[in-house]
């Protein structure tokens, strides 16, 4: 909901028939003149004078609205109506005129609404309602309402601007990926290898004997340290945390990515973390350098993820370098990362890999810079990424964001057998 009480910004003109009148007005005046009578003068001082008093007039009127908007639903999918309820009031001491409005929207959202505002009494209501919807995501802007106020005469136009805006966010478009869960940890109960050989003796997880364990793992500094059996427990269960790195660069290197591209990579992030959302997962998403999570060590919840990505725009790299130390922090100990990137060198991509913790499962989507092939090759990328412990799926121009998630459950099924 947006309020506001304040002063319109006015512009006042002539319109086709007030300049028409101050025209014919100054053409008698000069006829008078050189022929010389004097009543043709007079009469075209009093045609030529009529417009601009009434301009004169209206000028000194003054417009003052209370602006309150109502957005039902204020964040919506993709395609879908929402229903916007603009309510004026009339703060001044005097009746207003009969008024031509035009909402500004942004033109996402279709034509712009137009309404009569009838003649309104001081401290009178009147509402009035649209509706709107938009095929592209975004924040888009409700607002400022435009008057458009003539004189009974139309020989003057006022054009009027009531400061006040609402605003109503489009959710990116989801891509169905349900029935295509990832195997490997991705998402799935299981248990993932702790990499002993990784971290070392000191990093090994003990726990006390158990009947039925294998005598082969007694871990025999932690027996002798505490007097009671302790085993080795070389795997560990699968925390299902998944981190989420959507990446926001407007460039890389000298190549301005393209809109296509990234449209591409937000719907991907969308449809992904609407998926592993639903099934329960401890999620974070890390765009534009910040974390979103859940509040008060809750799951996050879909509608915060969606939004952030509604709204995600490029920025530079050193966005984006924050966002790949958020991600490494998100990861910690153990979490499923899951990568939607374009293109990028070799030491932005070592940057990238070394967010996945040892034994940890990691899924990237590479996506080219530019549609015409410019940039860091996509595929070198991806071959980099699997040498360091990832699975990498090149999207091709044209590739649908469920053709890519049905290659990489393949790519993921084939690393697990």
């Amino acid at each position: 909901m947006a309020r506001r009480v304040r002063r319109s910004r006015l512009t006042d003109s002539l319109t086709l028939r007030g300049r028409s009148f101050l025209a014919a007005g100054l053409a008698l005046v000069a006829c008078g003149v050189v022929i010389g009578f004097p009543d043709i003068t007079r009469l075209g001082v009093l045609v030529a004078g009529l417009p601009l008093l009434v301009l004169l007039v209206a000028s000194r009127q003054q417009l003052a609205f209370a602006t309150a908007r109502e957005v039902h639903p204020a964040v919506v999918p993709m395609d879908q109506w929402c229903d916007v309820h603009l309510r004026l009031r009339n703060p001044g001491p005097g009746r207003t005129p009969i008024l031509m409005a035009q909402e500004q929207v942004d033109y996402a959202l279709g034509d712009r609404p137009r309404f009569v505002i009838p003649r309104m009494a001081p401290d009178a209501e009147h509402q009035v309602s649209y509706r709107v919807r938009s095929s592209v995501r975004g924040r888009h802007q409700l607002g400022p309402l435009g008057l458009r106020i003539k004189d009974p005469f139309e020989m003057t136009l006022r054009l009027a601007a009531v400061p006040g805006t609402g605003e109503v966010i489009v959710l990116p478009r989801l891509v169905d990926l349900s029935g295509g869960a990832l195997t490997g940890g991705l998402g799935n109960e299981g248990t993932i290898p702790h990499l002993i050989a990784l971290h070392g003796e000191d990093d090994v997880s003990v726990r006390e004997y158990r009947d039925g364990d294998d005598l082969r793992h007694i871990h025999w500094p932690a027996t002798a340290r505490t007097g009671e059996l302790m085993v080795r427990q070389e795997d560990r269960p699968a925390t299902r945390r998944i981190v989420i790195l959507l990446d926001d660069r407007a460039s890389s290197g000298h190549e301005q990515r393209s809109a296509s591209a990234f449209e591409w990579a937000v719907t991907a992030a969308a449809s992904i973390a609407n998926l592993v959302i639903d099934g329960g997962t401890h999620t974070h998403l890390i765009l534009a350098g910040e974390a979103h999570a859940g509040y008060g060590g809750e799951q996050l919840r879909p509608e915060r993820a969606l939004t952030a990505l509604a709204v995600a725009e490029l920025h530079d790299p050193a966005t984006f370098s924050a966002s790949v130390r958020l991600a490494g922090d998100a990861a910690g100990a153990g979490s499923t990362c899951i990568a939607v990137l374009a293109a990028m060198d070799d030491a932005e991509i070592d940057a990238v890999a070394r967010i996945r913790p040892p034994g940890s499962p990691g899924l990237a989507f590479v996506t080219p810079i530019a549609e015409d092939g410019r940039g860091p090759d996509p595929h070198a990328c991806a071959a980099r990424l699997r040498e360091r412990g990832w699975s990498a799926v090149v999207v091709e121009v044209g590739t649908s964001v469920a053709a890519a998630w049905s290659q990489a459950r393949a790519g993921s099924m084939s690393a697990t057998r």
